[in-house]
């Protein structure tokens, strides 16, 4: 038996596995469902010949680490083996809110023409069955003497922050460190023929409006927060957005991702149609290019409130930021330039090292000290998206990518 005979023979589980952890529903936020899938999953890696820790913050340091969002946040830490060359896999569990217009319930997976369907199923629970299953390929056709494996299965990865109760914790924790990992392998879906080895930096918040409560028919006897936003948000998609004509040398996907991006996602304001709103808040969300630094981004909230101020007199107008980050790029290493050849080999294209356009956990074990790189089945582009899937052919060919790559290391 050789490893396509051993994952041929373990499709079928590997498939069964998938569509269960998509059918429980680990919205983020608010974090639904963590423990059910955690509880499930541990059991499973156990069936499997994993030693099984959970590890979750307690009450006080939740308090810090979580936001948007409530309950306990177990991550899954499971071990096969205690020898040899240390390589880890790093997932993450939660998914953002389905929503509407799915023509495919998102937590019943179904299977149709080749695909898998359901919330997840590319971001990134796919990655979960690949990266688990790499190895179970690999145990079917060797003995595993001389190899550590290590599953790391976090949550809240969706609601990013500068700190947060999965990879950041078991990074504070020394649960992930080069002094128990060699290798570290994101399977965020960033296309199965790429390497991930970084992302662009972004700058989250929220400009929060104050202002007076008046009546419909005089309106000009309040201070209307609504019509200061309108003005705000307008100055940053129309000014600031089309203030920069850089586009970065850097291979950042899709190609659209390499020119800066504003993004109001949110908006929440006033209490009733005849009353001047008083307050009003709206998100913020600045993507940043290599080639532009944190500093920047932070003197550009400085300009629309200074903006504000001239053009909504009256109002108060406030920034509070959530999360700031840097753009990431690790340097080529030998885990890269393996996982490289296996694509090229499994794919028959050559693979491209490429930058995400989002911010993923990665960032928390940048100059640690591990050789780190992600990769996954899943597509970019089917992240968040309605009626979200995975290529079965995709899960098969990136497990056997990872499984090569397991392989590697195993002295024959």
């Amino acid at each position: 038996m050789d490893i396509d005979d051993a994952i041929y023979e373990i499709k079928k589980d590997m498939i069964d596995f998938l569509i269960k952890i998509i059918n429980i529903p680990t919205e983020n936020p608010p974090g639904l469902n963590y423990e059910k899938f955690t509880d499930y999953v541990s059991d499973y890696l156990l069936s499997l010949g994993y030693n099984v820790e959970i590890v979750k913050p307690n009450k006080e340091e939740l308090k810090q680490l979580v936001r948007y969002g409530n309950g306990e946040r177990p991550n899954i830490i499971a071990t096969y083996g205690n020898n040899g060359v240390k390589i880890g896999f790093n997932s993450h569990y939660d998914v953002v809110p389905a929503g509407k217009g799915w023509l495919h319930d998102p937590y019943n997976a179904v299977i149709d023409d080749g695909k898998i369907y359901g919330r997840g199923s590319s971001d990134m629970k796919s990655g979960i069955a690949v990266q688990i299953y790499a190895l179970e390929a690999l145990k079917m056709v060797y003995n595993i003497k001389n190899i550590t494996v290590k599953q790391f299965i976090v949550p809240d990865e969706e609601t990013v922050g500068n700190k947060n109760a999965g990879t950041y914790y078991l990074v504070e924790k020394g649960y992930i460190s080069s002094r128990n990992l060699d290798y570290l392998i994101f399977t965020e879906p960033l296309n199965p023929t790429n390497v991930g080895i970084g992302h662009r930096g972004a700058l989250w918040g929220t400009f929060k409006l104050t202002g007076i409560k008046s009546h419909g028919g005089f309106p000009q006897k309040g201070n209307d927060t609504i019509r200061c936003a309108a003005k705000l948000i307008n100055y940053i998609y129309e000014t600031l957005s089309n203030k920069s004509n850089i586009i970065s040398k850097y291979p950042i996907i899709p190609e659209s991702s390499r020119k800066p991006s504003y993004l109001i996602g949110t908006i929440n304001g006033g209490d009733w149609m005849n009353t001047v709103s008083d307050y009003l808040s709206f998100s913020y969300v600045r993507r940043l290019i290599p080639e532009e630094k944190i500093e920047q981004a932070i003197d550009e909230i400085n300009d629309i409130i200074n903006f504000g101020k001239k053009e909504c007199p009256g109002i108060k107008i406030e920034f509070e930021q959530y999360y700031v980050t840097d753009s990431i790029i690790f340097e080529k290493s030998h885990g890269i330039n393996l996982i490289s050849k296996l694509i090229k080999e499994v794919y028959n294209v050559e693979p491209s090292l490429i930058l995400s356009p989002g911010t993923f956990d990665i960032r928390f074990v940048y100059n640690k000290g591990i050789d780190t790189f992600n990769y996954g089945p899943g597509l970019l582009e089917l992240a968040h998206a309605t009626d979200e899937y995975v290529y079965i052919e995709d899960l098969i060919k990136s497990t056997k990518v990872l499984a090569l790559f397991l392989k590697h290391f195993i002295k024959q």
